[in-house]
């Protein structure tokens, strides 16, 4: 790994990011039209790059279905992990399962794909999209358990544009079919904004968010701690042992080391609405990020 490439791409992510913050402290982007480009963003550039870099990328099936087998280990550990973290840190019983989700689950998807992409190329995202597709299972089911053990487990939940990419992508990695030549190169073109759109909305959803009083809520500094530094640490100290993939690996800590997933602050509202901690630590981490991801980059470089 290159790793000046890498803070290069990095510093320019992270500049994307910038351009939203101000566009949106502008005006320009009001809240309301953030969330339909958010929702744009995900159901139309997420999803095509995801088969696109499926299509472009020289991954064969063994490699994809791996994919999905370290995918599902990944999220095996990441609850481990957390579980004896917060009992460690004896964390209030009523606080555990928001702890927890928050810690486990990270952006995989929105903050994930341009920085895999950034890091491994194509073929880092085609294996990324098992990840994701494991990360829907988990999250819509122990997630939304750990939150509120009343909550009902819908299995529509599961059903999103980018679970079902991910299983296209998985048909095709799996098959080496081909879809048309002019169908391939649009999917290609539309996957192309999904890094500039999902970096530019995060900057903007940062931009409207209560930046002091986040930054006044002590738990949020413990959680983003936690989740940005100590959990990629024990991811690494994990796969470094692991006879896989040095890709497999790299991807594994650099997605535990990514920002805490907006879908917790969604879940949060829903389940303990009285609690603005998830929110708080979603727009915390992702400023911690461009800190804590050069040097989890550095660790990669180093180690594996």
């Amino acid at each position: 790994m290159n790793l000046f490439a890498v803070i290069n791409q990095l510093i320019s992510l992270f500049l994307m990011m910038l351009i939203g913050f101000i566009v949106a402290r502008a005006g320009i982007v009001t809240p309301d039209f953030r969330k339909k480009l958010s929702t744009f963003t995900l159901n139309t550039a997420a999803p095509c790059i995801i088969i696109s870099s499926v299509l472009e990328s020289d991954s064969n099936p063994m490699k994809m279905l791996g994919a999905a087998g370290m995918g599902v280990f990944f999220f095996v550990i990441m609850i481990v992990f957390s579980a004896v973290i917060v009992r460690l840190l004896r964390t209030k019983q009523e606080e555990r399962g928001l702890d927890q989700l928050m810690l486990i689950f990270t952006n995989v998807g929105f903050m994930g794909i341009p920085v895999v992409q950034s890091v491994y190329g194509p073929n880092g995202v085609a294996l990324l999209s098992m990840f994701i597709l494991i990360f829907n299972l988990f999250f819509f089911s122990y997630g939304v358990l750990l939150i509120s053990s009343s909550a009902k487990f819908n299995w529509r939940s599961l059903l999103n544009a980018c679970i079902i990419a991910a299983l296209i992508g998985l048909l095709f990695g799996v098959t080496g079919w081909h879809l048309p030549a002019p169908v391939e190169s649009t999917m290609a073109s539309v996957g192309a904004m999904n890094t500039p759109l999902a970096m530019m909305v995060i900057g903007a959803s940062v931009a409207h968010s209560d930046v002091r009083r986040a930054l006044t809520n002590p738990r949020m500094y413990k959680i983003c701690f936690l989740s940005m530094f100590l959990m990629p640490v024990l991811v690494l100290l994990v796969v470094m042992f692991m006879p896989i993939d040095p890709m497999l690996a790299g991807i594994s800590v650099l997605l535990a080391a990514m920002p805490i997933a907006g879908n917790c602050a969604m879940l949060s509202d829903i389940y303990t609405p009285h609690d603005m901690t998830a929110s708080h630590c979603v727009m915390v981490s992702t400023l911690m990020s461009a800190i804590s991801l050069p040097l989890v980059c550095a660790m990669i470089a180093a180690v594996l």
